[in-house]
């Protein structure tokens, strides 16, 4: 067995590992580039239509993530035709959102960003013919991709309904080959709608978010990721003691195929799609004199193809000021 840690040697463990993915047969291939979406899936479930009152909102979150992969995709710009294993990706995040007091066309408007940032550990292996098996891994810290986001927000009664727009700057962590890449090194935009409904009498939330996502080319390696599709849901009811318990979940749909010089011809032709679900919780309170609003949702994936299959836990934190 050989074995390449770290990102600063990856050459020579490509070369191996494509001499012995070339002699297996039958690789299914992955669609997006990295096999990542630029929209992160889960971020939105339980208020998901509400624009909050007036004020500014300070929020930390945390991700932790763990999937795997078997078969040909394209990462940092290199193909790679073996199983890779996501052994661990934390991604933290900090945003502020701000909602003045003005309104306009009748609703509230948002303005906010998100500054993430994560430690990535991953492993790709392929096994030849007689059974010699080659091993690259590698692992690190990062700034991640920073997302702006504007939306205007309107209530009416036990409805309410956001729509948004949002990009992805290429400013994370990115390096051509197997390295720790935190970002995606493509920017992207975003355009969507979320509603929540609320029922009164018996407090069951029913919430949805419809996005879609255009990616632009990455050029360091003239990779150019098709357009998606995803919703997000999440259902739950609120007991009236701070608490708000249900189920959450996506849909994920890439429409169009990946483009560009840089795309394998075995990639060509393939789209990636996704489903998942899992609890999720909402507990407001209050710290002192500031309110509180944390939440909490997990997810396992299902149905994935020619994307990772993997494991999402959740967690959010959000003083109002």
């Amino acid at each position: 067995m050989g074995a390449v840690e770290g990102g600063s040697r990856p050459l020579m463990g490509l070369v191996l590992l494509a001499a012995l993915a070339s002699s297996i047969p039958g690789s299914p291939a992955f669609a997006a580039e990295s096999a990542f979406s630029a929209y992160g899936l889960g971020t939105s479930a339980f208020t998901a239509g509400v624009t909050p009152p007036p004020g500014a909102y300070v929020s930390g979150g945390l991700a932790v993530i763990r999937g795997d992969i078997d078969g040909a995709l394209t990462f940092g710009g290199i193909e790679i035709d073996v199983a890779m294993e996501i052994k661990k990706f934390v991604s933290g995040s900090a945003n502020l959102l701000y909602v003045p007091e003005t309104t306009f066309l009748g609703g509230r408007a948002g303005l906010s960003m998100t500054v993430p940032f994560g430690f990535i550990d991953i492993q790709a292996q392929a096994t030849g013919p007689l059974g010699n098996t080659v091993e690259l891994a590698t692992n690190g810290w990062g700034l991640g991709d920073m997302v702006p986001r504007l939306q205007l927000g309107f209530d009416n009664g036990d409805f309410h309904h956001t729509f948004y727009v949002q990009g992805l700057l290429p400013t994370g962590r990115y390096e051509e080959g197997f390295n720790p890449n935190i970002g995606l090194n493509r920017a992207a935009i975003d355009f969507g709608w979320a509603f929540t409904y609320i029922e009164p009498t018996s407090k069951i939330q029913l919430n949805g978010t419809f996005g879609l996502t255009t990616a632009f080319e990455n050029e360091a390696t003239d990779y150019d990721s098709g357009d998606d599709f995803h919703v997000e849901w999440a259902i739950g009811k609120d007991f009236g003691n701070g608490f708000l318990l249900g189920v959450v979940g996506y849909n994920y749909r890439q429409l169009s195929d990946d483009t560009g010089a840089g795309v394998p011809a075995i990639l060509e032709g393939f789209k990636g799609e996704v489903d998942a679900v899992g609890p999720g919780l909402t507990y407001t309170t209050q710290i002192g004199k500031v309110p509180f609003i944390l939440n909490a949702r997990h997810y396992e994936e299902f149905n994935a193809k020619k994307r990772f299959d993997n494991s999402v836990t959740i967690i959010t934190g959000t003083f109002v000021f």
